[in-house]
């Protein structure tokens, strides 16, 4: 027996890195690039460039094509996404035949059928590179970015003055400081309702613990000075589900199964730091945490305000005139939101149902109705991935929001409602059956 012949051979080396000049730039490069300026625009200062955002949106898209994938779950999306585009062309026409003005036909056109479509593609692009995971540390730093806005903002009002900040919000600009409250307008509160919802349910998502802290702190303070309810309320939204869902996650650990446990170990800590920023505020700034807390409840409890009152009262009416059919898109109700948009409505939900009637209003929800149930069923199963709950959290505060505030309506909002969804069609195209990798 020759023993050379069971000797085996020696295993070829490794090779090593490429030096840099001898990289190739790919165009899953330049769709990572154009992903990152498109999230900094869309989360960080949504609404400031309106035109830029919609041209990185578009090449985003487009950069996104040549590795998109058509699989079961995206295919199974694209099927709800085509029932509810056609709603909406029939609306439009309705709307149109009825005499509502040609631009709102337009507007439905662009922000109901191509601008969630480009969002699916997109979001489908961000699930290959850089991948679910990945893209929650992408929203720790954004929501780092769009913390520091909210303080330049303040900055340089009270520096400067409103035309110093008319790059952040077109229109009149506003801080309001006096009797212990605090409120501004910025259109970055609505990415922080997502954001917020998302990390005070997964806060262990953000690795660093001094960066998680520093997150958790600075959502904190956004919203208690921001004098917007739906922010404030997506931070116990997102504490609640991410309390309920964490013992059915994907690699939860067995030692925080008891509910003492859970709260010493992880509620806490987190508990301690919010107190000890409240308590800051408090010493050091004019802002009173009882008048926020105050003025909070009464706006929950009266509807929203009595704006919000008088224009649900509007849409009531004319969802009993209409019959609930649909009086189409384009079309409103005596009471005007908007004088130049007299179709727009903040209350989207009761705006839905007048527009599109109850048939239609169900065909829109029907991709979220499926999306929560899907959650719910990997959640029963306990099979949920932990970026799957941040995600969810996320999506639920600013699905709450859109009750009362229009970010669904706006196309830079809407990666709030189509990241969860394509993630998880993407992921998990069967239910509970996953995706190999």
């Amino acid at each position: 027996m020759n023993p050379s012949a069971s000797t085996p051979s020696p295993l070829p080396a490794m090779p090593g890195p490429l030096p840099f000049s001898e990289r190739r730039i790919t165009l899953r490069h330049f769709f990572l690039l154009s992903a990152i300026g498109l999230l900094l625009l869309a989360v960080v200062v949504p609404n400031s460039l309106p035109v830029p955002t919609a041209a990185m949106l578009g090449l985003t898209a487009l950069l996104a094509l040549p590795g998109f994938r058509m699989g079961l779950g995206f295919k199974k999306l694209l099927a709800l996404y085509v029932c509810t585009a056609m709603v909406t062309v029939i609306y439009t026409a309705v709307g149109y035949l009825s005499d509502a003005p040609p631009v709102a036909a337009a507007q439905m056109m662009v922000i109901y059928i191509l601008s969630p479509l480009l969002w699916m593609i997109v979001a489908a692009g961000l699930m290959r590179a850089p991948g679910p995971e990945r893209l929650v540390d992408w929203f720790s730093l954004l929501a780092v970015l769009a913390c520091a806005s909210v303080g330049l903002y303040f900055y340089l009002y009270f520096h400067y003055g409103a035309a110093a900040v008319s790059f952040f919000f077109k229109g009149e600009a506003n801080i309001n400081l006096q009797g212990g409250y605090a409120g501004a307008i910025m259109h970055v509160y609505g990415s922080l309702i997502f954001l917020a919802g998302g990390f005070f349910s997964s806060p262990e998502l953000i690795r660093s613990r001094l960066l998680r802290l520093f997150v958790l702190a600075a959502l904190f303070v956004c919203a208690v000075t921001s004098g917007r309810s739906a922010l404030i309320l997506s931070i116990p939204v997102g504490w609640v589900l991410g309390r309920l869902l964490a013992p059915r996650t994907l690699g939860f650990q067995r030692s925080l199964r008891t509910p003492l446990t859970r709260l010493v170990k992880v509620g806490l800590p987190m508990v301690v730091g919010i107190v000890a920023v409240a308590f800051l505020l408090e010493t050091y700034t004019s802002i009173r945490l009882s008048v926020i807390y105050d003025n909070f409840v009464d706006k929950i409890s009266s509807g929203g305000g009595s704006s919000r009152v008088g224009m649900a009262g509007s849409l009531y009416q004319g969802i009993l005139d209409n019959g609930g059919i649909g009086a189409g898109h384009g079309k409103g109700v005596s009471f005007v939101s908007s004088a130049e948009y007299p179709w727009r409505y903040e209350l989207v939900w009761l705006a839905t149902i007048y527009r599109v009637g109850l048939l239609g209003a169900l065909v829109y929800a029907l991709p979220f109705l499926v999306y929560i149930m899907r959650i719910l069923r990997l959640a029963g199963a306990r099979k949920l991935p932990p970026h799957h709950k941040f995600l969810f959290s996320a999506f639920m505060a600013a699905f709450i929001a859109s009750n009362t505030n229009p970010y669904i309506e706006a196309f830079a909002f809407q990666w709030m409602y189509t990241i969860p969804l394509v993630a998880l069609f993407v992921e998990y195209p069967s239910a509970l059956e996953r995706t190999p990798a």
